[in-house]
């Protein structure tokens, strides 16, 4: 019979995963859920279910981990011992990915096992597959797209339902698009770790989250930010992207961004995901889909198993490239949304009420103004035009 494989956490996704192999006959014949690894208070012998992660490890019939715990802790230690026992771990985890790439990578290296990470970015749409496709052709110069589906969901209903943020928030809650804690989704913490990973793959780098990524998230969004720049034909949506230029700079940000209505990825609504990658011969190319949820995600956990059990290659990375994080050259545009007067700030003009048109910016001069901004005034926003 297949290939037997254990899952970490029966949560969401891992449920998700063996729910897709219980019921598709095809997959049945193909792999073989030995052992479910679940915290001390739901083990459940009958079911495979352990919290005995020793065992998993010794037994040499399992094949492949698959991850889905989420979070940092016990991640981490479970991934990089799954890799001492030999053993090749698919995860849809993005958070313990963006940290750990780089260890993740080697430690797989020194074991001559598979990693495979594909969940991690937009879910359920194959990107990094095909990201690592194009890269065997091309080189790429830019990625980006809406990385997360809770806050474009937020912002489409505050669009089409004309619900206010706070209203939007609480409904992408009730249907389990947003944690309790929405900080990671309406922050640009979720978008950053997704960035992360993508930007190790496009640019054969190692880049890991933190204060050189500019970010702002949509937490101090209203209604009539989404009304005032709709009445200018324009919509909203957080984009993250990476650009590479001058050869060794990346320029990496998170921001809500302004679009024309008809701007293909001001158009895609409700929790969907839109990534997309500029190469040198492909030109531009993008991905649209289910950025998250129980089965999108399941399923793409199940085809990075697939790949192992039919030893797709994997085209690794090694980092060796370093690439700097250096906003500080690079030109952008903004509108700002403040209580304040800024009036007497050179390269600063009103467009109408509390919204101010900052030019002659880079990323990194504007985010620095707008620091500053939010010191005294900790409702404003930032968009990028």
């Amino acid at each position: 019979i297949g290939l037997d494989i254990a899952i970490l956490g029966l949560g969401t996704v891992g449920g998700g995963v063996k729910d897709i192999i219980d019921k598709s006959p095809r997959l049945k014949e193909k792999l073989n859920v030995a052992a479910i690894w679940v915290r001390k208070e739901k083990v459940d012998a009958t079911q495979n279910k352990t919290n005995d992660y020793q065992s998993i490890l010794d037994n040499d019939d399992i094949k492949v981990i698959v991850e889905t715990l989420g979070g940092i802790h016990p991640a981490y230690e479970m991934i990089m011992d799954a890799f001492k026992a030999g053993k090749n771990v698919v995860t849809a985890n993005k958070a313990v990915v963006a940290k750990y790439m780089e260890e993740f990578i080697h430690e797989a290296k020194q074991n001559h096992v598979s990693f495979r990470f594909e969940p991690s970015v937009a879910g359920g749409i194959p990107w990094i597959q095909n990201l690592k496709r194009v890269l065997r052709i091309d080189d790429v110069q830019s990625i980006g797209g809406i990385l997360n589906g809770t806050s474009n969901f937020i912002i489409d209903a505050i669009v089409n339902q004309h619900v206010s943020f706070d209203e939007a928030l609480k409904q992408a809650q009730d249907l389990g698009y947003a944690e309790a804690d929405s900080t990671a989704d309406i922050d640009g913490y979720d978008v950053e770790n997704k960035l992360c990973i993508s930007t190790d793959l496009a640019f054969n780098t190692l880049v890991k989250p933190g204060d050189a990524i500019k970010k702002v998230g949509i937490r101090n969004l209203l209604k009539e930010d989404v009304d005032f720049f709709l009445g200018r034909n324009m919509n909203i949506k957080l984009i993250g992207q990476a650009r590479l230029y001058n050869q060794d700079k990346l320029a990496i940000s998170i921001e809500p961004t302004l679009l024309p209505v008809d701007n293909t990825i001001a158009t895609v609504n409700g929790n969907l995901n839109y990534v997309q990658l500029t190469g040198d011969t492909i030109g531009p190319l993008g991905f649209l889909g289910q950025g998250a949820g129980r089965k999108p995600t399941a399923n793409a956990l199940l085809q990075d198993v697939v790949d192992i059990l039919e030893s797709n290659p994997y085209y690794d990375i090694d980092g060796s490239h370093h690439l700097v994080i250096d906003n500080n050259n690079f030109s952008a545009e903004y509108i700002l949304r403040t209580e304040l007067d800024l009036s007497e700030l050179q390269d600063v003009s009103n467009l109408e009420g509390k919204y101010w048109h900052l030019a002659n910016q880079t990323i990194e001069s504007a985010h620095m103004l707008y620091q500053e901004i939010l010191q005294r005034d900790n409702k404003a926003i930032m968009f990028r035009q």
